[in-house]
């Protein structure tokens, strides 16, 4: 088995602030993605289609 690798410190709190940014990242996403999904849903772009075609 390989002897594990040991990460320099300095390179190692950079990877802990990215690891931390990144699910940052990830949290503001999420959030973005409700908030777009609700205003689309008040916006009634998810109504329902009936199966037969509009008249116009």
């Amino acid at each position: 088995m390989l002897p594990e690798k040991e990460t320099p410190p300095g390179e190692q709190s950079e990877v802990d602030r990215l690891r931390a940014e990144n699910a940052l990242l990830r949290t503001e996403k999420d959030l973005l993605l409700k908030a777009a999904i609700g205003f689309a849903t008040d916006a009634g772009a998810f109504q329902r289609r009936s199966r037969e075609p509009e008249t116009r």
